[in-house]
């Protein structure tokens, strides 16, 4: 019967154990796990490097251009002229109220974040990078960097960027200067950019 049984095959080993072979023997959970660590080492790395190179810009001249704002004697509004309808104005004159609506839609961690949201981010790269455009989440400091600081381009290299960004301003600048800056620099549609121009 042991006869019959024939020669062992050539992946047998001695103990009845299969001997590992070709590309099994360097593909193992250990060499993932190393290869998936490395690679985070290396991003955390970059990551580094960029938050050291990158500054804080001057703003946009046009994120700064207001409206041309003509008023009557006892102070009520004559007119308006300009190419971009905006007028600044400080978060005083918002109602808390508004304040907490634009938190509540926009970003329910905006006064305990650190300025980004890792994983909007994240998803936000990877629909870039798959051609889905403009999908994936952003902080109020992210999206108020991108109006004041950078420009609309959907880029990997933006987004990188607004990153950097969003954590040096957010601790350069205290939450209620971030929020002002969003809520003045925001296109509300029908060319109205900033909350005041939106109300009027």
């Amino acid at each position: 019967e042991a006869a019959r049984s024939g020669p062992p095959s050539p992946g047998a080993k001695a103990g009845g154990k299969p001997r590992r072979t070709g590309i099994r023997r360097f593909v193992n959970w250990k060499t993932i796990l190393g290869t998936f660590l490395g690679f985070c080492l290396l991003g955390m790395g970059g990551f580094i490097v960029l938050y050291m190179i990158v500054p804080v810009p001057e703003g946009n001249e046009a994120a700064k251009r207001q409206s041309n704002i003509y008023e009557y004697s006892d102070g009520s509004m004559l007119g308006r002229s300009g190419k971009v309808n905006r007028e600044i104005v400080d978060l005083s004159k918002v109602p808390k109220a508004v304040q907490k609506t634009f938190v509540a839609a926009e970003n329910k961690t905006f006064y305990g974040d650190s300025g980004i949201d890792l994983k909007g981010t994240a998803r936000g790269l990877i629909n870039t990078l798959s051609g889905k455009g403009k999908q994936g989440g952003s902080t109020i400091t992210q999206q108020y960097v991108k109006n004041y600081y950078l420009s609309q381009d959907q880029t990997v290299t933006r987004k990188l960027k607004e990153m950097v960004i969003s954590l040096k301003v957010d601790r350069k600048k205290s939450k209620e200067d971030i929020l002002a800056g969003y809520i003045n620099t925001s296109y509300y549609g029908r060319n109205a950019y900033g909350i005041q121009a939106a109300a009027q």
